[in-house]
């Protein structure tokens, strides 16, 4: 695990764009095979993530996550937590762009 602090300039309630810094700065900085992205009250057990993850390749579109809906939109859930594959992150950024 790695500690990541936002910029001052996002606040408590910029969803959005907190999830584009993060994602971006995950990949630009730490460029992992896959993350996972969970709200700091959740857990995981590392050992259960990385057998799933073991035969997945990071070159493949990946999201796994639980998308939580409301009557706008269609989100992912800190709370339940998701994975994208670096593929995957690498293509939401060139979206963003």
């Amino acid at each position: 695990p790695q500690l990541l602090l936002l910029p001052d300039s996002i606040g408590f309630d910029d969803g959005v764009p907190r999830l584009i810094y993060v994602i971006r700065t995950v990949y630009e900085k730490i460029n992992p095979d896959f993350a996972f992205f969970v709200n700091d009250h959740s857990f995981v057990i590392p050992e259960h993530l990385c057998k799933y993850l073991e035969h997945k390749r990071p070159t493949d579109d990946m999201y796994h996550g639980h998308a939580m809906k409301n009557d706008k939109l269609v989100f992912n859930s800190g709370a339940a937590g998701y994975v994208l594959s670096r593929e995957t992150m690498s293509k939401l950024i060139a979206q963003w762009d």
